[in-house]
């Protein structure tokens, strides 16, 4: 089964939130795509690292594992919205076709605290089950975890 995992060394920044620019004056979202824009090229420049090699991923999974460096609470759906440029990294190194619902269905996301020491882990997996049929034609879908 072909698989890729990447590690980046910190969790994702604010910035990445969709609406962190949002009504703010041009050149403030100007700064705030090319930090998303420098993301991508991080997730693409770790991919070629480790050989990555093949065509994308027509159907994926993705699980992300925060490793969040203290017990501060935090808001885990700003830090799903923030992975949206490493998605975007993973489709321009052709890891994956897209990164919509067809392909990447839901990602699974899990948190561990480790003082002083942030890191985002993505795994990604072909996953040849989504999108088959059982024996009676049914269509099989993928259980997610709650």
């Amino acid at each position: 089964m072909r698989s890729l995992r990447v590690e980046l060394p910190y969790l994702p920044p604010p910035e990445f939130s969709a609406n962190r620019s949002r009504g703010a004056a041009w050149q403030r979202q100007w700064r705030v795509s090319r930090g998303r824009r420098g993301a991508i090229e991080e997730i693409i420049l770790l991919v070629k690292e480790q050989g990555w090699q093949g065509p994308p991923m027509e159907r994926a999974r993705v699980s992300v594992h925060f490793q969040l460096p203290d017990r501060r609470r935090r808001d885990p759906g700003a830090l799903q919205e923030r992975m949206k440029p490493w998605f975007d990294g993973l489709v321009e190194a052709e890891v994956l076709a897209d990164d919509n619902l067809d392909v990447i269905g839901w990602p699974i996301y899990s948190h561990d605290v480790v003082p002083r020491q942030p890191r985002t882990v993505i795994t990604v997996e072909a996953d040849h089950d989504l999108g088959r049929t059982d024996p009676t034609g049914r269509s099989v879908t993928r259980v997610y975890p709650r």
